[in-house]
């Protein structure tokens, strides 16, 4: 497997032999080296990889398809109590490649683009792109792992970070006191 810094950018004329040889590339990524997922990431000591596999092939409507595969992991922080939490990746998508958002907007319904900027293919760009869709709005823990902030309650210890407002505010400033 070859890694993303050895195809940063694929060349329209590498792309047409690819297309025309069915060709599948084998990547990984570093899940540091893609900015936008990096930072999604509550601590930079975890270090994650996907992997992903691009096939090549022939598509309709005389555009060239990308059959993306990914795999791997992400480090995402919990909505529910932001703590640290893994979540695997598998994305099996089959994508148009297009060199102008007109074009995109031509496609039949059922088939989803990759803008090719220049004639030109950024593999780590879409893989980003592709998990960063994949992603849940609102990541949070299983219930086969469940949150420390669910474990916390069913022990008793439920921490009310406003409990003490109202004494601070005083009485004559709640709503209904005169």
């Amino acid at each position: 497997m070859r890694t993303a810094m050895e195809v940063e950018r694929i060349g329209s004329a590498e792309l047409k032999d690819l297309v025309a040889g069915g060709s599948t590339l084998d990547l990984g990524f570093s899940v540091s080296s893609l900015p936008r997922l990096a930072a999604l990431s509550p601590s930079a000591g975890h270090a994650t990889s996907l992997r992903a596999s691009f096939t090549f092939q022939s598509g309709s409507e005389g555009h060239s398809q990308l059959h993306l595969r990914v795999a791997g992991a992400v480090h995402l922080a919990c909505q529910r109590c932001l703590q640290a939490l893994v979540l695997p990746v598998a994305i099996d998508v089959l994508l148009t490649m297009v060199r102008s958002e007109e074009k995109a907007a031509e496609l039949a319904d059922p088939f989803d683009a990759v803008l090719l900027e220049d004639g030109e293919l950024a593999p780590a760009q879409v893989v980003e792109d592709e998990v960063l869709a994949w992603l849940p709005l609102a990541p949070k823990h299983s219930d086969e792992t469940p949150c420390s902030r669910d474990a916390r309650m069913i022990s008793g210890e439920l921490h009310r970070p406003l409990a003490g407002l109202a004494d601070l505010l005083g009485r004559g400033d709640r709503q209904g006191d005169e």
